[in-house]
């Protein structure tokens, strides 16, 4: 992960997007003991992914408070989700203004652009925050872990990254990742009786970086406007 090298006044710009690109505060569920994990084909996780996909677009307003052992930020934004692969971030930045994230199937862009430069490389944790499971760009190896309560998925990106991530039957419980034996971030997810996310911790080991996401309201109806994915 990357913080802007602009100097302070581009920090909390950097940190929103290091934030959003690793994943928690608190511990995820513990990982499968070693040994426990089976090889699996990538259609299989692919199938299991596409199950955590909401069943309807989704507008959220959220608050964010991002914390680096200096100085607190905090701010409020607003999340589109679209089934099948769509995602839009606005957020207010104190200093920065504005920052705008889409992720639409493979193509992305953001306002600024170092947003979506610092982000792209661990897009699939930013869905993860949402609850939502996608594969990383560049996937070497997949294996599953299940158990009576729990299953986990353990993914080795093309750089030898793993993340592994922790569900109760097709639900999203958290996610870790790690570089070799090092641990270098953590998510946990909090959800409401719907089963709904309402809130996403992260943490940036590697940086001591602190991110909170709160959702203070979900609404659901039908297809937003096609041109609020196209790049202005």
């Amino acid at each position: 992960m990357r913080t802007c090298a602009a100097g302070r006044r581009l920090r909390p710009l950097g940190a929103l997007a290091a934030a959003l690109a690793v994943a928690c505060s608190r511990p995820a569920p513990p990982p499968a003991p070693e040994g426990a994990y089976v090889p699996v084909s990538p259609r299989e996780f692919a199938a299991a992914a596409a199950r955590t996909t909401p069943p309807a677009p989704a507008l959220l307003t959220i608050r964010w408070r991002y914390d680096d052992g200096d100085t607190p930020v905090t701010g409020r934004g607003a999340v589109r989700l679209e089934p099948p692969d769509s995602l839009r971030l606005d957020v207010g930045v104190p200093v920065v203004g504005r920052a705008t994230l889409v992720l639409a199937g493979d193509s992305a862009w953001s306002k600024p652009g170092a947003l979506a430069r610092q982000v792209l490389p661990s897009r699939s944790l930013v869905w993860a925050m949402f609850g939502v499971v996608r594969p990383p760009d560049s996937v070497a190896s997949v294996e599953k872990s299940e158990s009576p309560d729990h299953r986990s998925w353990r993914i080795t990106d093309g750089e030898g990254v793993v993340t592994t991530l922790q569900l109760r039957g097709d639900t999203l419980l958290g996610a870790t990742a790690a570089r070799g034996e090092r641990a270098i971030g953590r998510l946990a997810l909090s959800r409401d009786s719907t089963g709904a996310v309402v809130r996403a911790e992260t943490v940036d080991l590697e940086h001591s970086i602190r991110f909170v996401m709160d959702v203070d309201s979900r609404q659901t109806g039908g297809a937003f406007p096609s041109e609020i994915w196209r790049r202005p």
